[in-house]
């Protein structure tokens, strides 16, 4: 009987080393990430159905399997336009798939160090001195402006972050918050699971594609809402242009000029009337082509509008003017 019951208990010990081994082999790969870029992304294989959707259907403004005059953004991946105020969905198209998020990473990013600035953490005219250079060059990112011994304020990089959709900047702010990349993503991952964008992992602040690094555009429309909370983001997204200076390593003093990776803020796509755009955010990768998220204000009611197309901008921006057409 003694036999009996060790031979079970040993096949279970057994197992639970094998199990984590695995776990352990996974963290340590999840720790090289951006060495895995030159993975064979495939879009198709990330906007899927998800076996585990993880949302509370009851709850949701959207639901699962809902598609909603999907046929004005034939083209696009996704898309998602709802009246906030009535909780009216206006047009919904593969809202709980899986996509790679791009730039619109950066909204959880930015609301992260929002809410370190406002809870007292950092300052907003904190001065970050690098302590290191940084080169995203192979994951097809050009040179880092600022690198080992730069001195640059939280708020210069916020609106870099935002405004240009400077990857380096997204890497700086994180570890000046956190310490560490992996440390920050948890408290992207954190923040996600309170606001119910259950659907999303973030393993880099910055969105360049991953594998492991994915959200929906129903998890979009509850970050972008969380991002629009904060005055810093609606304030840095209220302008077009904007011109900061940061010292170099010789402590002399280099002025940058920025503008808005928005067509509807440069004035190169005019927005329907009536509109007033408070918080957006674009993206572009391979994986994820062109997307644009909005909050936006119309006779005193807002709206949310989310959408990507791998083909071009134009056809991006042509599809979401279709979406805010529809408001009445």
């Amino acid at each position: 009987m003694v036999k009996d019951f060790i031979k079970p208990l040993v096949t279970m010990i057994v197992v639970i080393i094998v199990l984590a081994s695995g776990a352990f082999i996974n963290n340590k790969i999840d720790d090289k990430y951006n060495n895995t870029y030159d993975l064979n992304l495939n879009t198709e294989l990330v906007v899927q159905d998800d076996d585990a959707l993880h949302m509370f259907v009851n709850n949701a403004v959207v639901k699962k399997d809902e598609q909603i005059n999907d046929n004005l953004t034939a083209g696009c991946y996704y898309s998602l336009f709802i009246d906030e105020d009535d909780k009216n969905v206006l047009v919904a198209k593969n809202a709980h798939k899986r996509m790679y998020p791009a730039s619109l990473t950066k909204l959880m990013t930015a609301l992260i160090v929002c809410e370190k600035i406002e809870d007292g953490s950092i300052g907003l005219d904190d001065i970050v001195t690098l302590e290191k250079s940084y080169d995203l060059s192979s994951e097809g990112v050009g040179p880092c402006e600022i690198g080992y011994g730069c001195k640059i304020s939280v708020k210069d990089l916020m609106y870099g972050l935002l405004l240009q959709s400077n990857n380096y900047y997204a890497i700086i702010l994180g570890e000046y918050v956190a310490g560490d990349i992996t440390s920050f993503c948890d408290l992207m991952n954190r923040k996600a699971a309170v606001i119910g964008a259950t659907n999303s992992h973030f393993v880099n602040p910055h969105g360049l594609d991953h594998p492991d690094h994915y959200t929906t555009a129903y998890d979009i429309y509850l970050i972008i809402k969380e991002a629009y909370s904060h005055e810093l983001i609606r304030q840095i997204d209220s302008v077009n242009t904007y011109t900061y200076s940061y010292l170099n390593q010789a402590d002399n003093e280099v002025v940058v000029d920025i503008s808005a990776t928005s067509f509807f803020a440069l004035g190169i796509v005019p927005l329907p009337a009536g509109y007033t755009i408070e918080c957006w955010k674009t993206g572009t990768t391979d994986a994820a082509g062109n997307a644009l998220a909005l909050y936006l204000t119309k006779d005193d009611k807002k709206y949310i509008a989310i959408a990507s197309n791998p083909e071009s901008k134009t056809e991006l921006y042509s599809a979401i003017v279709k979406m805010l057409n529809l408001a009445q």
